[in-house]
């Protein structure tokens, strides 16, 4: 069966936005305020730092797992690579509002926060990022996405390496004081950055089929350096992940303004 922009404006866009169908139904009949959750979509005056991380981190990795399949012996080849801002941060815009970062709302923007409280930042991401993976599961049974054409190590590569984002993302989402935006546009970046690695389409191709056994490598990479990432985002921060940074902007942001 054949990709269609119907059968991708379902399973593409609607569907992701699936987890934030589910986090504003709870939070009405719980009787929290929307508002106050939608206000943190916008919140865009954070430290630049934050922007730095969410941004740099998912490049890093792609071009870090990418340099990784070319050392193997992989279709690669980086004296090819050339940097195109535009295409990326088109790619990145892409990928924050319509091509996955609108699950943010859901996951970081309630999920991470509610979980935290109880649990602590750590233990509350590494549950959002299970369920976050298990919710993807579908993918890997349906033959017009490309998950369910990869190898099983790639399979296992990127539940594993999902867990490790979703630890990632909650530093970035507490330490900018609980913004969504933030939460989204990490999430679209790196959707985004795997289009950075210059593949080398004659050997990643063959007879029209990409060549994922070839590309293993670089997926299994890809989760081990989230992990790397993700251990030195523990060791700075400790355990907590900066959840506490999140709850005070939260609870300041209701003081204020009434809601």
């Amino acid at each position: 069966m054949d990709p269609s922009w119907t059968r991708w404006i379902i399973s593409g866009f609607l569907s992701a936005l699936g987890p934030a169908i589910a986090a504003g139904i709870v939070l009405s009949i719980s009787g929290e305020s929307l508002r106050g959750w939608l206000r943190r979509v916008v919140r865009w005056r954070v430290h630049p730092k934050w922007y730095a991380a969410a941004i740099g981190v998912p490049v890093i990795v792609a071009l870090g797992s990418g340099a990784v399949l070319q050392l193997v012996g992989g279709p690669v080849e980086f004296a090819s690579f050339a940097f195109d801002p535009v295409s990326l941060g088109i790619g990145i815009l892409l990928g924050t509002t319509i091509g996955g970062g609108q699950e943010e709302l859901g996951w970081r923007g309630f999920a991470q926060p509610e979980l935290q409280e109880q649990y602590g930042g750590l233990r509350a991401a590494v549950i959002v990022g299970v369920l976050w993976g298990s919710w993807h599961l579908p993918l890997f049974f349906d033959p017009t996405v490309i998950h369910s054409q990869w190898p099983l190590q790639s399979q296992l590569a990127y539940f594993v390496g999902i867990v490790a984002f979703s630890i990632l993302i909650a530093w970035v989402y507490n330490g900018s004081g609980g913004s969504i935006l933030l939460a989204m546009l990490m999430h679209g970046t790196e959707n985004a950055a795997g289009g950075l690695v210059p593949l080398d389409l004659e050997r990643a191709i063959v007879e029209g089929v990409p060549d994922w056994v070839a590309l293993a490598p670089m997926n299994v990479s890809h989760a081990v350096l989230m992990w790397l990432l993700a251990l030195v985002a523990i060791g700075a921060t400790g355990t907590g992940l900066l959840a506490r940074r999140e709850m005070r902007e939260r609870r300041d942001s209701s003081t204020t303004r009434g809601v």
